[in-house]
């Protein structure tokens, strides 16, 4: 699997404060099935992440691994908050795509934000950017607007759910709500989203297949989530069709 969504980095945001940490959270991510995975720590107001240092930082941890002996490759990244989009330059933002792509996560708000994330997507877009939008199915503006992940999505977003949504970790709405978004073909990412070994951990696999099987779809569709469609957004190419049963069906309307 490609992971796109971890804040494996250590003493960075929320996730594991030091080395031992990172190094646990990679071993149970290998174990688990996951050979490369995005670090993308928190790029917001909260934590004091710099972007020019995120390539060391990440080579420094790929050094780590290598000496245990942890056969996962970590790519660079960051979540980007809707607060701090504004601050950064082009040399930041491009410090912070995923694996030098040029793709940027960008977390979906928690909080009301006046409609922002269109006028971000297409910001982003005019320089040269796309978009991966991080865990809307937790984002409440997207829960009181329906038609504005269809419509961010139409205009060539990509999405990107958090495995655990699928299995109740955020409550029953958004389970519900991650459950339907699959369904209406409206996912193109299942990340981890994991901050430490076992609280909030990498593995996501069996929860991905079942929620695939819940919603009608062939097996096939876990390995577009989880493999194939990352690997796209990670290598700057289109994404290939997403697998479905029987005859074909709408899946989303543009792909980037």
């Amino acid at each position: 699997m490609i992971d796109l969504h971890s804040h494996v980095l250590p003493g960075l945001d929320d996730g594991p404060p030091d080395m031992a940490g990172s190094l646990a959270l990679a071993h149970a991510a290998a174990r688990a099935g996951t050979r490369v995975m995005a670090a993308t720590p928190h790029v917001g107001h909260r934590y004091p992440v710099v972007p020019g240092e995120l390539a060391e930082r990440v080579a420094v941890l790929n050094e780590a691994l290598a000496a245990a002996r942890i056969p996962l490759d970590v790519v660079v990244g960051g979540e980007l908050a809707a607060s701090r989009a504004a601050d950064l330059a082009i040399p930041d933002l491009e410090a912070i795509a995923l694996g030098g792509s040029s793709c940027l996560l960008v977390e979906c708000p928690f909080v009301a934000s006046g409609g922002v994330l269109p006028a971000l997507a297409t910001h982003f877009r005019d320089l040269g950017f796309r978009v991966l939008l991080a865990h809307p199915e937790r984002s409440p503006e997207c829960h009181q607007d329906p038609e504005l992940l269809p419509e961010l999505v139409e205009d060539g977003c990509f999405v990107q759910l958090t495995a655990s949504s699928f299995a109740g970790d955020f409550g029953r709405t958004v389970r519900r709500y991650a459950h339907a978004l699959l369904a209406a073909g409206l996912v193109h990412v299942v990340a981890s989203d994991a901050h430490d070994a076992a609280d909030r951990g990498p593995e996501m696999l069996d929860t991905v297949a079942r929620a695939v099987r819940r919603a009608g779809l062939p097996p096939e569709a876990t390995e577009f989530l989880t493999e194939d469609a990352p690997r796209a957004l990670l290598e700057d190419t289109a994404l290939p069709r997403f697998p479905v049963r029987g005859r074909a069906r709408r899946v989303w309307a543009r792909r980037r």
